[in-house]
């Protein structure tokens, strides 16, 4: 797969060296009975190739990013509408929607700042199971 994104493509750039961060794909890999998105680690080129042109350079890696329909979600607004995506009862998670996002991203970014002291990081990348390989960009 290049680096050419269709516009129904959803995209969750993830880092794959959080063990919070992976189970949290894992999760999300197990909702996922549509098959709607494909991952890809933060730290891959793929990654960089794509959001170098959709982020500033200092933000890349920086926290969780989705692309939907040619659209960027970043922190908070991306794990809201990943859930929101997947549908269902995860449909609450548009109240969340009520607080502004500045106020949502404190919480993420503490969350964030502090997910390797919490959960660990893992020495090696997330690896997905032969299964599912077919939704990870690995390039």
């Amino acid at each position: 797969m290049g680096t050419d994104i269709k516009v129904n493509d959803k995209i969750i750039f993830y880092d794959g060296f959080c063990v919070m961060c992976s189970r949290f794909i894992r999760f999300i890999v197990f909702l996922d009975k549509r098959k709607l998105f494909k991952f890809s680690a933060i730290s891959s080129d793929y990654a960089s190739k794509v959001l170098s042109k959709k982020l500033d350079e200092k933000q890349v890696g920086k926290f969780i990013v989705y692309l939907s329909e040619n659209k960027v979600y970043k922190k908070s607004d991306a794990v809201i509408q990943i859930m929101i995506d997947i549908g269902g009862i995860f449909n609450v998670f548009k109240l969340l929607k009520i607080f502004p996002s500045k106020v949502r991203d404190i919480f993420y970014d503490i969350f964030a700042n502090n997910r390797y002291k919490w959960f660990g990081r893992s020495d090696v990348c997330h690896v997905a199971p032969k299964e599912i390989s077919d939704q990870f960009i690995n390039k």
